[in-house]
C-alpha cells in the first residue's frame, strides 16, 4: 500500500509547476513527518523519476527544498544527487554535495566518488 501512496504523491507533485511542487513537497513531508521510510523512498522515486523526465533543474529544486528543510542525507540521496549534478554539469554543486556529506558524517564510496569525478569531468574541471 506503501508503494502505491508513494506512486500518487510522486505522480500529483510531477504534474505540478515549479514553485507548487516545492510547497507540494513540503506538505507531503510535513504530513508524513516520523516517517523516514516513507520520506525516503518517495523522495529517492521522486528524484528518479524526474530524472528519467530529464527535468534535471526540477531535481535540483527538489534537492535545494530538502536542504531547506534540514532532511537527513543519506549516501542514497547523496549519490542520487551527485549524479543529477553530472548530468547538468554541474561540477561545483557536486563537490558542495561531497563536502556535505563529509560534514554530515555521511559515509561516501565509490558510487558518489566516481559520480563526482565525472561530473567534474563533464564540467572541465580536473581536480
Amino acid at each position: 500500500q506503501m508503494d502505491l501512496v508513494i506512486q500518487n504523491v510522486c505522480r500529483d507533485v510531477k504534474a505540478l509547476g515549479t514553485k507548487d511542487r516545492s510547497d507540494a513537497l513540503e506538505h507531503m513531508l510535513h504530513h508524513h513527518m516520523g516517517d523516514t521510510l516513507f520520506e525516503q523512498t518517495c523522495i529517492m522515486r521522486l528524484l528518479k523519476e524526474l530524472g528519467q523526465a530529464m527535468e534535471w533543474n526540477s531535481s535540483l529544486e527538489l534537492l535545494s527544498c530538502l536542504q531547506q528543510r534540514n532532511f537527513e542525507m543519506t549516501v542514497y540521496l547523496a549519490s542520487a544527487s551527485i549524479t543529477i549534478c553530472r548530468k547538468m554539469s554541474a561540477w561545483s554543486q557536486a563537490v558542495h554535495i561531497l563536502r556535505q556529506m563529509a560534514d554530515s558524517r555521511v559515509e561516501r564510496n565509490t558510487i558518489t566518488y566516481n559520480a563526482a569525478l565525472s561530473a567534474c569531468e563533464k564540467g572541465e574541471q580536473w581536480v
